[in-house]
């Protein structure tokens, strides 16, 4: 999760998607197409050109137990023993 605070006070939440080399690309609940940031002399600016402060969140929200059951069930690598069988 990342928090990105604008002059005006606005706060929105996002996701980010990709973070490189001066450009980050975050996904806000609400809209239809990703929000991107660069960075310009030490300073974090909007596509609008309004400078930004990106914060990541230490801790997220507990997950509903549904869902995080289905997340459990996908992130869940169980490794089954591998049967050797030689070939010659």
């Amino acid at each position: 999760m990342i928090c990105i605070h604008y002059n005006n006070g606005r706060v929105l939440h996002g996701v980010v998607l990709a973070f490189g080399d001066r450009l980050a690309r975050v996904a806000v609940k609400g809209s239809d197409d990703a929000l991107e940031f660069r960075l310009v002399n030490q300073v974090w600016v909007s596509e609008d050109c309004e400078i930004v402060k990106l914060e990541f969140a230490d801790r997220v929200a507990p997950v509903e137990s549904e869902e995080a059951d289905v997340l459990e069930t996908l992130l869940r690598f169980e490794l089954a023993p591998v049967s050797i069988q030689r070939v010659m």
